[in-house]
C-alpha cells in the first residue's frame, strides 16, 4: 500500500466518521473501498438501533406511537428537514421528505407543467436518467401532447460525454416561447458532471419557462443553493449520498416567497391537508404550508428511520470541509492514474473547478474486461464500483467514510488487473 495514502488518511480530521458505516466485507475479511454511493450508500451503524427502536415502539404502543415522545410518527419526518434545507440550500418550509424521486417527479410536474398554446414543450438533457425521461414524456402524453414533438432533448457534442452549459443555454434560447419548462440533472448519473443550476434556472425565466432539477446524485454530494440559484423545483432520492438505505423514502423542494404563498399542488392527498384539521376529516382540503402541502400519503415510519442515522452525520462538520476533502480524494486517484500511465481508461468526468462532485467515470477501452468481469476482478481486489452501458465504470468518493486508502486500492487494483505482470 501507498504510504502517502496510509500518512493521508492518518492526517484526516474527518477518519473518525468512517467508523460510523458499516462496510461490507471483502475476500480478506477486511471492510472493502466502498466506492458505490453514487448508487447505493452503505449502512450507518446506528441505523440498526433506531430500527430496533421503532419496532419496539410499534409493539408495545401500536397506534399510540403516532404520539409518543421524542418522536412522533405523526411528525417522523419533520426533524429531518433542516438538514435537508442547508443540503439544498433552501428554507426547511421549502423542503419535505415523502414518495419516491420518480412519485415526486409526477406529483410536482403535475403542478408546474402547464401547457398552453404555443408553450408545451419541455428541455431535458442527455443522457438523463431513464424513469426520469419516462415520468416528462408520460407527463407530455397526459396532456393531450406527443413527447415527439414536445420533448426537446439536448445531446452532447459528438465525441464528448456531457452537455456544455453554453449549449444547454443556446437550446433554451432558440425554444423561445415554446418552452413550458426546463429538467436537468444536477449532476449527471453517467458522467458525474455538475450543471450550473443558476445559469440554467434564470435562462429558462429568461423565456418565460420554469426550471426543476433532479437532485438524486448531486444531495449530500456537492454544495447546493437552490434558492440563491432560482431553481423552481427539485426533487431526489436518499439512498446515494444520503446514506438512507434501499429504496428509501425521498423528498422534494418547492421554491416560495413565503410558507403561505407556496404554489398549490395539483395533487390532493389527506397527508398533505394542514395538520391542524386534518383530523376534522372533513371533504375539502386546505394545503399544509410550504412543500409538506404536496404530501399525499403517510411518511414511512421504517423506511425513513435510517434518515434519522445518516443525516446527523452531514451536520457535524460544515460542508465545506467535507467538500475539500472530496476535492482531495478525487486529485489523487487522477493524479495515480496519470502516474502510472494506465492505457485504455479515460476520465470522462470533467474535472475542472466546480463542474464535478465525488463521482469518476472512466470510459474503458476494447481491450480490457469489460462489464461484469471487470466489476467482478475489482471486488476480488476489494473494491467495490459498478458499470453503466455502453462502457463506463463509475466510482465515487463519500466524504464520510471513504479515505485514501480506498483510493490507492482502486488505483491499484486497475493496475493489478490491466498489467498482470507488475
Amino acid at each position: 500500500m501507498n504510504q502517502t495514502a496510509l500518512e493521508r488518511d492518518r492526517n484526516d480530521p474527518l477518519l473518525p466518521l468512517r467508523a460510523q458505516f458499516e462496510l461490507p466485507p471483502g475476500p480478506d475479511a477486511m471492510p472493502v473501498s466502498y466506492l458505490c454511493g453514487h448508487s447505493l450508500g452503505p449502512l450507518v451503524r446506528q441505523t440498526r438501533a433506531l430500527l430496533e427502536a421503532e419496532l419496539e415502539a410499534w409493539g408495545e404502543m401500536g397506534i399510540l406511537g403516532y404520539g409518543k415522545n421524542p418522536h412522533p410518527w405523526m411528525r417522523y419526518a419533520h426533524d429531518l428537514r433542516p438538514t435537508l434545507a442547508r443540503l439544498v440550500g433552501a428554507r426547511a418550509d421549502e423542503v419535505a421528505v415523502m414518495n419516491s424521486l420518480t412519485v415526486n417527479l409526477h406529483v410536482l410536474l403535475a403542478r408546474f407543467y402547464q401547457p398552453q398554446g404555443r408553450r408545451r414543450k419541455i428541455l431535458i438533457d442527455a443522457p438523463i436518467f431513464p424513469s426520469d425521461r419516462m415520468a416528462v414524456s408520460s407527463q407530455i402524453a397526459w396532456r393531450g401532447g406527443d413527447p415527439l414533438v414536445d420533448l426537446i432533448v439536448i445531446e452532447p457534442d459528438p465525441g464528448e460525454w456531457v452537455v456544455r452549459p453554453d449549449a444547454f443555454v443556446e437550446a433554451i434560447r432558440q425554444a423561445g416561447d415554446t418552452l413550458a419548462l426546463v429538467w436537468v440533472g444536477g449532476v449527471n448519473y453517467l458522467s458525474g458532471h455538475l450543471q450550473p443550476l443558476g445559469r440554467l434556472a434564470r435562462a429558462a425565466h429568461e423565456h418565460g419557462a420554469l426550471c426543476g432539477t433532479d437532485l438524486a446524485h448531486a444531495i449530500g454530494n456537492v454544495a447546493l443553493n437552490l434558492d440563491r440559484d432560482e431553481v423552481d423545483f427539485a426533487t431526489w432520492c436518499s439512498y446515494k449520498y444520503l446514506n438512507g438505505g434501499p429504496g428509501a423514502v425521498g423528498g422534494l423542494f418547492v421554491r416560495s416567497p413565503s410558507p403561505e404563498a407556496a404554489p398549490h399542488p395539483a395533487l390532493q392527498g389527506w397527508w398533505g391537508h394542514e395538520e391542524k384539521t386534518r383530523f376534522l376529516m372533513g371533504p375539502d382540503f386546505r394545503p399544509e404550508e410550504g412543500a409538506l402541502g404536496f404530501a399525499v400519503s403517510n411518511v414511512p415510519v421504517l423506511s425513513t428511520t435510517p434518515l434519522h442515522a445518516a443525516l446527523p452525520l452531514f451536520d457535524q462538520y460544515p460542508f465545506a470541509q467535507l467538500a475539500e476533502k472530496r476535492e482531495s480524494l478525487i486529485g489523487y486517484t487522477i493524479a495515480r492514474i496519470e502516474d502510472l500511465a494506465l492505457p485504455g481508461i479515460s476520465c470522462i468526468t470533467p474535472l475542472g473547478a466546480g463542474k464535478h462532485g465525488g463521482q469518476l467515470s472512466f470510459a474503458i477501452g476494447q481491450d480490457w474486461p469489460w462489464g461484469e468481469s471487470l466489476i467482478r476482478a475489482l471486488a476480488g481486489r476489494g473494491v467495490i464500483a459498478d458499470w453503466r452501458e455502453p462502457h463506463i465504470l463509475r466510482v465515487a468518493f463519500h466524504p464520510l467514510y471513504n479515505g485514501f486508502e480506498d483510493a490507492e486500492r482502486f488505483v491499484e487494483g486497475l493496475t493489478r488487473i490491466i498489467r498482470p505482470g507488475l
